[in-house]
């Protein structure tokens, strides 16, 4: 029961802020929001210290509502509820004075209890539950600022999407419930020791879970929702859309690594689909002038990172890599609602710059972030992305191909982070007046992650140092054998990787300082800053075709549904015609009887 009250004290959260939360002062439902979040946190990290957890419960017939917490599903909430924590204090300060500040909070709350029945689920149909209510409280998040019509708008996109996604993990359920008569997670990994059944529809299960992943993490090419997705209130972009639900997909690959081990040609289209969605948001990422713009395609960037070292077979890598962006991209986003603060709600970064100066804080917490997405050596950004090169040529779904494609993604991913801090806090001050250091409920939480952005890596060092991780998660991953790499080989791999970030910020830091720039890179950055139109590609292919059916339909039945109330008109018309002639009286029917025979005997002459 212990591991049920995770779930339920933020679950509590939300129902006491949504039904009291307006008769409660600011900063109270901030507080009680991140108390019972934190509460969570040490209640999760009890159990897991005790040895994990088990708890179920009768639900639907062969399907119990089950829970487990293991080493994969309490390091996950360690994330959740850890990172979750720092944002939800951070929002009590950012979202001081606003009219729904009561709700947003509910909504926050309502969030974690999700992703945490999402990671702690052990059977599907409990992860979906968890599946699908972070997708919900992600639309009501993303559309907090509902009034404003754009706002709305981006959080439809994003639950029409995500929804794809959905149908493909429904169908993956159905096919492995169709061959093993079980979705328990737990039985699913046993009876997958054994002889595959059916290998090609296993195949294809796999894969439609996979597509479910593609949909949550915002992979190609069901990308296009999470850009638009920083409409919501800048907490939202780093608890949802950098720490958490986007890396559900990740996970749910984690969780099912005992399917996708078996799976090489699965596993190899994973590791495609990640590094082109690496490149894909990489490249996007330098023609965007909203400062979170920058920051969420990087994170469709490094969610394809993670994707590639699952696809390998690197699971504990991929996850690894979770750890690590968890710090530095809610650094990074938590850093840009400061300075979004600083500057009165202004995003375009072409209007800000000069603001080392100003915001004596929180220009160390966009370096550190920036320094550790870009792999600057020792930082944590560093260790699990060199772990993710070095995986691609050591797993066995990997190749020098991808090793390569890798490299070149990290040399972006500096030029771009540099970018970000280049326009934000350097050169000449464009169009800002007084900008002023965030508050202390703000600056704490993000000394904390700054703190986690360059130690987090320590965790997992490189051989022949300490990696206290791999051993961690092993229990709870499936084996996959990789071929180890001599001492001298490791290094080289690891220096090389070191000499590329650092080349990748020096260029990055030089190129942007510049006032003007080449027209190769104006064209360029025209294509990158509208995301090299695949929005407008899917309008003209899928959705306005779409539309014009939809309203084609509608005109086909409204004139249908015309056409029987005119009907249904004439009939009424007639039928009052006749009750005129029902007058009542004996001398009228008898000469209507007279004039109907005449009539009739007429016919029958004729």
């Amino acid at each position: 029961m212990a591991l049920l009250s995770v779930i339920l004290l933020p679950l509590l959260g939300f129902a006491l802020l949504g039904l009291l939360g307006k008769r409660m002062r600011e900063p109270w439902p901030g507080v009680l929001a991140s108390g019972l979040v934190l509460l969570s946190f040490l209640i999760g990290v009890g159990l897991l210290l005790g040895g994990g957890a088990h708890f179920q419960a009768e639900w639907l017939p062969g399907i119990p509502f089950s829970l487990l917490l293991d080493n994969l599903s309490g390091f996950m909430l360690m994330i959740v509820t850890g990172v979750g924590f720092l944002i939800h204090v951070y929002a009590i300060g950012y979202m001081a004075g606003d009219p729904g500040y009561s709700r947003f909070f509910a909504y926050f709350n309502l969030f974690i209890a999700m992703m945490l029945t999402l990671v702690l689920a052990d059977s599907y149909p409990v992860m979906f539950i968890g599946w699908e209510g972070v997708g919900l409280a992600s639309f009501l998040l993303i559309g907090f600022w509902y009034k404003n019509a754009q706002y709305a708008d981006s959080a439809r996109k994003a639950f029409i999407v995500n929804r794809i996604g959905d149908l493909g993990f429904m169908l993956g359920m159905a096919i492995l419930w169709a061959l093993y008569g079980t979705l328990s997670i737990s039985e699913l990994r046993e009876a997958l020791e054994g002889p595959l059944k059916n290998p090609s529809l296993l195949a294809l299960a796999g894969f439609l879970l996979f597509v479910g992943a593609i949909g949550k993490s915002a992979q190609v090419p069901l990308m296009v929702w999470l850009p638009d997705a920083m409409a919501g209130p800048t907490p939202v972009s780093a608890l949802i859309h950098a720490a958490t639900m986007v890396t559900a997909g990740v996970y749910l690959i984690a969780r099912s690594s005992f399917l996708y081990a078996a799976l090489p040609d699965v596993s190899y289209t994973i590791a495609v689909i990640g590094l082109l969605t690496a490149f894909y948001g990489a490249l996007s990422a330098f023609g965007q002038t909203d400062i979170k713009k920058i920051v969420a395609y990087s994170t469709i960037s490094q969610l394809g990172y993670m994707f590639l070292a699952a696809g390998v077979g690197a699971y504990w890598v991929a996850l690894f890599h979770v750890f690590t962006h968890a710090f530095f991209k809610a650094l990074l986003f938590l850093a840009s609602g400061s300075v979004i603060h600083a500057l009165g709600g202004e995003q375009d970064v072409r209007r800000m710059g000069g603001l080392w100066k100003h915001l004596p804080l929180t220009r160390w917490h966009g370096l550190i972030g920036a320094l550790a997405l870009g792999g600057f050596p020792l930082l944590s950004g560093f260790f699990s992305k060199d772990a993710i090169l070095t995986a691609t040529l050591t797993y066995p779904f990997g190749g020098f191909g991808f090793y390569l494609g890798a490299l070149l993604v990290a040399v972006l991913t500096a030029m771009y982070a540099m970018r970000w801090f280049v326009l934000v806090f350097l050169g000449e001050e464009r169009g800002h007046h007084h900008p002023h250091e965030a508050p202390p409920v703000m600056l704490w939480p993000n000394h904390l992650l700054a703190l986690g952005a360059v130690l987090a890596g320590y965790l997992a060092l490189p051989h022949p140092l300490p990696n206290v991780l791999k051993p961690f998660l092993k229990p709870a991953l499936a084996e996959v054998e990789a071929h180890h790499l001599s001492l001298l080989a490791e290094w080289g791999l690891i220096a090389l990787s070191a000499l590329v970030a650092l080349l990748g910020l020096w260029a990055g830091y030089t190129f942007f300082q510049r006032k003007t720039f080449p027209a190769w890179y104006q064209a360029f950055e025209a294509w990158s800053r509208e995301g090299f139109y695949v929005d407008q590609l899917y309008n003209a292919l899928i959705v306005n075709p779409l539309k014009a059916l939809a309203e084609a339909l509608f005109l086909g039945d409204k004139s249908l549904l015309s056409g029987y109330l005119g009907l249904g008109g004439l009939v009424r018309e007639a039928g009052g015609a006749v009750a005129r002639v029902q007058v009542g009286y004996l001398r009228v029917y008898a000469l209507l009887f007279v004039l109907g025979a005449l009539i009739l005997l007429g016919v029958m002459r004729w």
